[in-house]
């Protein structure tokens, strides 16, 4: 079974959290890696992003 690791990004708002996450998530994906993102912040930046 492979190791869990887990990531939080915290900070002021507007300083590249959502794109930084979005862009990690991609690039892992690419390298064939299994990812889960939950975004919890009620503009939804992480989900649209996705989308």
């Amino acid at each position: 079974m492979a190791s869990l690791r887990q990531i939080a990004f915290y900070g002021k708002g507007g300083i590249g959290k959502s794109t930084t996450s979005q862009n990690t998530l991609a690039a892992l994906t690419e390298l064939g890696q299994r990812i889960l993102i939950v975004g919890c912040d009620p503009k939804a930046d992480s989900t649209r992003l996705i989308l």
